[in-house]
C-alpha cells in the first residue's frame, strides 16, 4: 500500500505500545500521534488496537476525540494509513483492531447531551471515525486484499467484538486486519 501526499513521521516504541508522531500543518499546527496498544492474545495471536488523535508530549496522551479542521484531512488519513505497513513490518503475525472513539454506547450519551446537529432517530456522528475507514477498504478491498486480511466486527451487549470475514459495503462496528503469509 503506497499512500502519497502525508507527513513525515517519527517512531516511538515502548514495551506498552508503539506509536508514530507527526505533525498536522494548518490553521494551527497540530502534534499527532498514531499508536498500536497492545490490547491480548488470542489464539497465540497478539491483538493491537489502532488508536489515533491530537497529543499533548507534556503528559505524553492521546486524545481521539478531538476534531482540529485543519483543511489537511486527506493528508492525515494517508499518514495513518501509512503506518500500517510499518507496523506490519515490526509484528508481522499480529492483527490490528480499528474502531472509532464514536463507536461506543458513551460517545451517544455525551454526544446526545452537547450536539447541536439534535438528530432525530440516530446520531449522525455515531461510527462517523469507522465509516471513514470501511469507506477507504470498500473502493480498494480488491487490492488491499492482496495483501490483507480482512474481518468485519459487530459489538454486543457486553461490548464483546463478534467477527466475521469481511464483506466490502457492509456496516461494521470495528475491522481487523492481518498481513497475508506471502
Amino acid at each position: 500500500m503506497e499512500i502519497d501526499k502525508r507527513y513525515d513521521l517519527r517512531e516511538k516504541r515502548s514495551l506498552a505500545d508503539y506509536k508514530f508522531l507527526f505533525v498536522s500543518r494548518g490553521v494551527n499546527d497540530v502534534a499527532k500521534a498514531i499508536q498500536y496498544a497492545y490490547i491480548q492474545t488470542i489464539d497465540e495471536i497478539d491483538i493491537y488496537n489502532l488508536g489515533f488523535g491530537d497529543y499533548n508530549a507534556d503528559t505524553q496522551t492521546i486524545s481521539d476525540d478531538a476534531n482540529t479542521n485543519n483543511g489537511d484531512a486527506y493528508k492525515v488519513f494517508n499518514t495513518v494509513l501509512a503506518t500500517i505497513p510499518i507496523f506490519f513490518e515490526k509484528f508481522i503475525s499480529s492483527t490490528i483492531l480499528v474502531r472509532g472513539s464514536d463507536s461506543t454506547a458513551e460517545f451517544l450519551k455525551n454526544c446526545g447531551l452537547s450536539c447541536r446537529k439534535r438528530c432525530e432517530s440516530e446520531c449522525k456522528k455515531f461510527n462517523q471515525r469507522i465509516r471513514i475507514y470501511r469507506n477507504y477498504i470498500d473502493k480498494n478491498y480488491l487490492t488491499l486484499a492482496k495483501e490483507y486480511r480482512f474481518y468485519g466486527g459487530y459489538v454486543d451487549e457486553n461490548n464483546q467484538i463478534l467477527i466475521e470475514d469481511y464483506s466490502p459495503l457492509k456496516t461494521y462496528d470495528a475491522i481487523l486486519l492481518s498481513k497475508v503469509n506471502s
